[in-house]
């Protein structure tokens, strides 16, 4: 019996949860494979159906910034004859939608426990949808199957193959920010036992030559024991990692464990310098906690990236001014800053759920203009250079806000927003190049010149920029600043941890 995953949305490194389901499969007795759509090599739907011929199940993961042509995939399928399970984000928020599109099956949540009811079950496998209520016991969870990638598909010139690098050690986020679909893996924070994550590790690190690792937890440091004995069993691997954390989840002690066990960087969903937005958004940490925690990850001597958000729709200038105090407050501290975070209303949000109706965008994903609204728009899409411009992609993202995508700003707004777009550039381009004084001040220059060009002639820069990047585009390049901010992260085969 086969059963082969598929993972439509263009992406550029292997998804790892395809690989955790793949090993719960061959438990099953079933042989596994994928068909992984990517930039390197973009498929079409008859691609897809194609490479289906001979399986037995066929297991789609699905987002939401993409669905339209999923569908189509999944319209395909069936007319070709193939039993169709779908689970993922989008399947589990809407999953009624996603059986109307064709789907046999949807998984809602976790995939795992589904996934062996299917695979128990065929050939009668369960119609509709499947759904778990009680919380998964990560202890008896395989280790992720690797095998089931066509890792050529991934391998740069170095031999990094893009994703293996990325190590759950948990899954779930006590949080309940309304701008976050946390409906997958829920509010309930479950740890894997840390001696079968170290062996993972230690497996990647013999097999693949990786060294430098991103943990991929929502919040590493939620159970702060479980983290120091992470530290203390990782520490003798001499390996370089980085973690996720909330603000109000770290300690001057836990730091400097963290560090001292080769932690490299520490990266926090800070999100807003204003306490209102703050309370607005549930985000359960406040300012001076927001302040505190990347003091601290720098004061040990960790790297610290902040996540910033922008364009909630109580929003005034007042509050992007707050954002732009706390960028002030944390040049030092921070070193970079991400270059997103306009917010988008993923379908299982309590944003969605709020204003959808109020701002027209109720079931914007089934509309052709909303594909590829993801966090990026530019990282999405084929043709990066046709939706987006040079500052967008050097300096901040604001494509949503300024388009009106989901919420009407006023140009008071926009302002601010772009005056806080240029405060984050100029930051983050001390730490993007760094002892490269004149190629620093020739971004801002190029970025502020973008900005100008975008506002008068609001189309012309990606109509110029998309036709450039179909004639010279070799399909498996992507926006050089994206390769080069993963290398200055950390993000490639050999890290020595030192800038």
């Amino acid at each position: 019996m086969k059963l082969l995953f598929i993972s439509p949305t263009l992406i550029t490194e292997a998804p790892i949860t395809i690989a955790m389901l793949s090993a719960v499969a061959k438990e099953e007795g079933w042989e596994t494979d994928s068909c992984i759509n990517t930039f390197k090599k973009p498929l079409k739907v008859e691609d897809f159906v194609n490479r289906a011929k001979g399986f037995d199940i066929v297991a789609i993961s699905m987002m939401t910034f993409s669905v339209l042509f999923v569908y189509k995939i999944v319209k395909a399928l069936k007319e070709a004859g193939f039993l169709v399970i779908a689970g993922g984000t989008h399947p589990t928020a809407c999953p009624d939608e996603v059986l109307g599109a064709g789907v046999d099956t949807v998984i809602i949540g976790e995939g795992e426990e589904g996934l062996r009811e299917v695979l128990k079950a065929y050939p009668n496998i369960p119609k509709g949808i499947i759904e778990r209520k009680t919380r998964l016991d990560t202890a008896t969870l395989p280790i992720p199957d690797l095998d089931v990638f066509h890792k050529e598909i991934f391998t740069d010139e170095d031999g990094f193959i893009r994703g293996f690098h990325r190590i759950y050690t948990s899954r779930g986020c006590p949080g309940y920010c309304t701008f976050c679909d946390w409906q997958v893996f829920r509010q309930q924070f479950s740890g894997y036992p840390v001696d079968t994550v170290i062996k993972e590790i230690k497996m990647r690190r013999d097999k693949y030559g990786i060294n430098s690792f991103s943990i991929a937890d929502d919040c590493f440091t939620v159970d702060r024991e479980r983290a120091l004995e992470f530290c203390k069993k990782i520490k003798p691997l001499n390996t370089i990692w980085r973690a996720n954390s909330r603000a109000s989840l770290v300690d001057l002690e836990l730091l400097k464990a963290m560090k001292d066990a080769g932690c490299h960087s520490m990266a926090f969903g800070l999100e807003s310098g204003d306490p209102e937005s703050l309370k607005k958004m549930v985000k359960g940490v406040t300012l001076e906690e927001n302040i505190a925690a990347p003091t601290m990850a720098y004061e040990v001597g960790l790297e610290v990236y902040a996540c910033l958000m922008t364009g909630f729709p109580w929003e005034t200038p007042k509050h992007v001014e707050n954002q732009i105090k706390l960028i002030h407050k944390l040049w030092k501290e921070v070193s970079l800053f991400t270059v997103s975070g306009a917010l988008t209303p993923f379908p299982g949000s309590a944003i969605y759920k709020i204003y959808n109706k109020k701002y027209g965008f109720t079931n914007y994903w089934l509309k052709p203009k909303y594909q590829w609204c993801g966090v990026q728009i530019y990282q999405n899409a084929e043709n990066p250079l046709a939706v987006s411009t040079f500052y967008q992609r050097y300096l901040f993202d604001d494509v949503y806000i300024q388009k009106d995508y989901f919420f009407t700003y006023t140009p008071e707004y926009k302002k601010a927003v772009r005056k806080m777009v240029v405060e984050i550039g100029e930051h983050n381009v001390l730490f993007m190049y760094p002892n490269k004084p004149i190629k620093q001040k020739l971004i801002i220059l190029l970025g502020r010149l973008s900005m100008l060009i975008y506002r008068l002639f609001p189309t012309l820069e990606m109509k110029i920029g998309g036709v450039l990047y179909q004639l010279f585009h070799k399909g498996s390049e992507r926006s050089s600043v994206e390769k080069l901010r993963n290398e200055r992260r950390g993000i490639v085969r050999n890290f020595s941890g030192s800038n």
